[in-house]
């Protein structure tokens, strides 16, 4: 075997490291992109729930619940709780929005996002909350959310108590006199 032959052989065993190396280096890029997405997702589920969470506060629960329905009676701190726990959800909402214009939250995920403010935005007390600070909100996020309020007709804002306790009675009725649900298995 000539000199020629063996700098050939190192030459093509050194093309194919290079090669192993970049599908390697591309597995990983894959892998930590896939982490990325996931630590995103958890972010704002965790923040969520946060937010959500400081509902369950005896006082804020009354506040939203007045500020929600409009209610006549809402005094200036419930208007204040009302108002401010609306901008946590106005900051996660723009959040969420901005990670899906960057590819950081999927179609699918977006959609989610969107349907739940087409439904927030139905009702009086929110509508009213993004209009007070819409001014807080420029660009695509902005005419993203005027869109929502435009497309989305108002509705009603029903007794949430009410309304489980309908909704309870109907599963109730499912039941058949063994304890099972009608139409299931237990």
């Amino acid at each position: 075997m000539s000199l020629s032959d063996l700098v050939s052989i190192g030459s093509l065993l050194s093309s194919l490291a290079v090669l192993v190396s970049l599908i390697y280096l591309n597995r990983q890029v894959r892998q930590t992109d896939r982490n990325q997405q996931a630590a995103i997702r958890h972010g704002r589920s965790t923040r969520l729930v946060e937010i959500l969470l400081a509902a369950t506060d005896a006082s804020l629960a009354d506040a939203l619940a007045k500020g929600l329905a409009g209610a006549e009676d809402i005094s200036d701190t419930e208007v204040n709780q009302f108002i401010y726990y609306m901008n946590a959800f106005f900051n996660d909402a723009e959040d969420a929005y901005y990670q899906h214009e960057s590819g950081l939250l999927n179609a699918e995920a977006f959609a989610s996002f969107t349907a739940s403010w087409r439904m927030a935005l139905s009702t009086p007390g929110w509508r009213v909350a993004w209009k007070q600070r819409r001014a807080l909100y420029h660009g695509s996020f902005g005419k993203f959310m005027d869109r929502i309020v435009a497309e989305t007709p108002v509705r009603a804002v029903s007794s949430t108590v009410a309304q489980w306790k309908a909704d309870v009675a109907a599963e109730k009725g499912r039941v058949e006199t063994t304890g099972r649900a009608s139409g299931g298995q237990a």
